[in-house]
């Protein structure tokens, strides 16, 4: 133990000396692996069973309406049940979803609306999973080291979102649908298994489970972010970008096939350029925290993403757009890396958990932009419908962040934020 701390001591690696969060960090691997495979996979196999760029946005759309209905209750569930065995029930149930659609397609009655199940099922899990994983990240390397394990995360997400996109393209062009829903079940079995390990060992938690209502919880937490402009500025920047930029994201099957007349592989590439922007984009947001808030890094990062969306939308030429939506990579390093930094430190303890489940929320208002993207793109085409999107969400992020210039210092609000949380 005393060499596993003296390996780890420095940096964003500090975090890794501590067992029980190495046993989280590889329960988040095998997650990013299930879902960036899933969303190559599933809009491929959308996309070959319709035709139509509406029912690929329609996957999308079915996991932000789960994520828009359950986002709300995802703190104050985490909080009650306890993290890991709330961690541990979503990924069953994702289990679960996974390998009904694999039985579904071997049997040769695979339809698209059980995939938008799949979808509203995952997303479902997703919303109340993701709170509960970020929530207990600081009950095992203290608020001294969570931007760290933040940026960690974001690391080691970004390598495997990449390796997670190009291998399900490559499955798709080499072995069929068959064999990625295979990997998919058995990648996210072994993550069950690794939870339930975890879930049966002792973690002190600082954040102690409040007798109150789940109604009242909820209308707690939304006091708080109203009164708390860091919280504010990053709820609204984090709704504007599930509107109008990752639902423009969800058309890349129909950008590689109609627009750069390439296949899966294609598919596949793209999603790890992006990936791999996100994982440069780490290195050089590690490196501003030294002369820049974490704030700033999130609206700058935000900003970056939306303008480059822009010209990859009207790229006619491959390598453009690849290199575009590497740079809108570099761009979600600093809007996601910061986003969680500043909710898990500006946060009290025992808001934590209710902050967090803004993330949620936020990605479930993106509902609204999965129908009208896939709307727009039927109407006037992806590209008219990804650049009008991604230009509107450049605009909305200055706005938001200039009316609530707090974002940009939120640590020196953090004392306070504490007194009125423990009140």
């Amino acid at each position: 133990m005393a060499q596993s701390r003296q390996i780890f001591s420095r940096g964003v690696l500090a975090p890794l000396a501590h067992p029980m969060y190495r046993q989280l960090m590889l329960s988040n691997v095998l997650w990013w692996q299930t879902l960036a495979m899933w969303t190559v996979v599933a809009g491929v196999l959308v996309l070959d069973l319709t035709d139509s760029a509406l029912a690929v946005t329609l996957l999308s759309f079915w996991r932000r309406a789960a994520q828009l209905s359950i986002g709300s209750f995802a703190g104050p569930v985490g909080d009650r049940l306890g993290r890991r065995t709330t961690i541990l029930f979503t990924q069953g149930l994702i289990l679960t979803a996974l390998a009904t659609i694999l039985i579904l397609f071997l049997g040769g009655q695979l339809s698209p609306w059980h995939m938008g199940v799949a979808a509203f099922l995952i997303g479902a899990a997703w919303s109340v999973d993701l709170p509960a994983r970020n929530a207990l990240v600081p009950d095992l390397v203290g608020q001294a080291q969570t931007v760290d394990a933040m940026l960690l995360e974001s690391f080691i997400q970004g390598i495997v979102s990449s390796v997670g996109a190009f291998f399900a393209g490559w499955l798709l062009d080499t072995l069929g649908a068959s064999a990625s829903f295979s990997v998919l079940v058995a990648v996210t079995g072994v993550n069950v298994a690794l939870l339930y390990w975890l879930s049966r060992q002792q973690i002190a938690q600082n954040t102690p489970v409040q007798g109150i209502s789940i109604w009242r919880s909820i209308g707690e937490g939304i006091d708080y972010v109203r009164h708390n402009q860091p919280i504010l500025a990053v709820t609204l920047v984090s709704a504007v970008l599930n509107t109008l930029i990752f639902p423009s994201m969800s058309l890349l099957p129909v950008f590689a096939r109609d627009v750069l007349g390439s296949g899966p592989l294609g598919l596949g590439l793209l999603s790890a350029g992006y990936n791999i922007g996100s994982f440069v984009g780490l290195i050089i947001a590690s490196r501003m925290r030294r002369t820049l808030s974490i704030g700033a890094i999130f609206a700058v990062g935000a900003l970056i993403e939306s303008v480059a969306l822009v010209i990859f939308a009207f790229s006619p030429l491959y390598l453009l757009s690849w290199i575009m939506l590497f740079i809108a990579g570099l761009g979600q390093a600093g809007f996601h890396t910061m986003r969680n930094a500043i909710l898990l430190t500006t946060a009290s303890d025992a808001m934590r958990g209710r902050a967090l489940s803004t993330v949620g929320l936020t990605q479930g208002v993106g509902v609204i932009g999965e129908l009208q993207t896939g709307l727009l793109a039927e109407r006037i085409g992806a590209p008219a419908t990804a650049g009008a999107q991604s230009a509107l969400s450049a605009v909305m992020t200055v706005v938001i962040t200039v009316m609530l210039p707090q974002l940009w210092r939120p640590q020196r609000r953090r004392k306070d934020d504490e007194i009125k949380g423990s009140a």
